[in-house]
């Protein structure tokens, strides 16, 4: 080998030990608050707007439709005649029970004289106390056959006034079943009436999303492009049987969307949401750095997924590793802080 050749690679050889030796310039360390470098947590569910009432009002007698009221689209009040049912067999049946009362209110008053003679007659010694004592009887007996015509006294005039069907409440109806000339039996769907008041939102909730839920803000409810504010009013503390999620009940802050909507609950939860820049990767777990005490800390991200934001269970003002994560392990020492 030429001499020059060979001290040209003994002076790279020595300039390259030189470089080995010098130390490495500090790694570049920053903190923030999680909170400034927390993204929007904005969970959500499907939810639908239900009426505090919808009930499909039915007939609770046998007679014919004489009269339908109201038709389909009406607004109606509490109390409202919706639908008249015929009533020529229940105001005779009012009539037979209104004579029964009087004949048992007569035989009532026959007894109360028998009773009062037969106490005056005792006194004399001139009947026995077995026949005061029947005729006290005859007159519990009367009593009790006058109470009994006055129950069905009532009974009739009952029946006579379940031949207006009335509204229950104040709402729409929504739609009509009954039709005029028609028998209708107990049981026989004759309208649909839905309550006008405040309406409620209705949510299934996945029991691991329960708890984000309670303690989350911003809840809202969108549908049809249009953003409803909402206050949380119930949780239940059960699953469903059927869907193994816990049902969930809001009430609209200002505006509310009609009944029947259909549309998608969402709300920000009180973890943190982490960009994923921040992720780094030890011992095969995902999670991020965060400062304890001026050394890092690796704090797990369980449900995390590599290139996603993912959540992380810190205080919002733990200092988190914002920058030269990549290089830093357990236990470093932590050179920059935060001013």
């Amino acid at each position: 080998m030429p001499l020059n050749r060979f001290f040209e690679r003994g002076r790279n050889a020595l300039m390259l030990l030189c470089l080995c030796l010098l130390p490495w310039p500090a790694l570049a360390v920053e903190l923030r608050p999680a909170a400034d470098l927390a993204l929007a947590d904005r969970l959500q569910a499907s939810a639908a707007v239900l009426a505090p009432n919808d009930a499909v009002l039915a007939a609770e007698i046998s007679a014919t439709v004489a009269t339908v009221h109201v038709d389909a689209g009406r607004q109606v009040e509490a109390g409202t005649v919706l639908i008249t049912l015929d009533t020529r067999d229940a105001r005779l049946a009012l009539a037979q029970a209104g004579a029964q009362l009087q004949a048992a209110q007569a035989r009532r008053t026959l007894a109360e004289q028998r009773a009062l003679r037969g106490r005056e007659l005792r006194a004399g010694s001139h009947i026995s106390a077995d026949e005061l004592l029947a005729l006290e009887t005859g007159l519990q007996a009367a009593q009790a056959d006058l109470a009994l015509a006055e129950a069905g006294r009532d009974i009739a005039a009952r029946q006579l006034d379940k031949c207006r069907v009335r509204a229950p409440f104040a709402g729409v109806v929504l739609e009509r079943m009954a039709q005029v000339g028609a028998l209708a039996v107990p049981g026989t769907p004759l309208l649909r009436l839905v309550s006008d008041a405040a309406p409620e939102v209705e949510a299934q909730i996945a029991p691991e999303s329960a708890a984000e839920l309670e303690a989350g803000r911003e809840l809202r409810f969108e549908a049809q492009g249009r953003v409803f504010p909402l206050q949380l009013i119930a949780l239940s503390p059960v699953l469903e049987r059927s869907t193994r999620t816990r049902l969930a009940r809001f009430a609209f802050e200002g505006a509310a969307a009609p009944a029947g909507s259909t549309g998608t609950l969402t709300w920000i939860g009180p973890s943190l949401l982490l960009p994923a820049e921040l992720m780094v990767k030890r011992n095969g777990r995902l999670g991020a750095f965060v400062d304890a005490n001026g050394q890092a800390r690796f704090v797990p991200a369980p449900e995390a997924q590599e290139g996603r934001p993912f959540r992380l269970a810190i205080d919002p003002a733990t200092l988190v590793v914002s920058a030269g994560q990549q290089g830093l392990n357990e236990g470093d020492a932590l050179p920059v802080r935060e001013p």
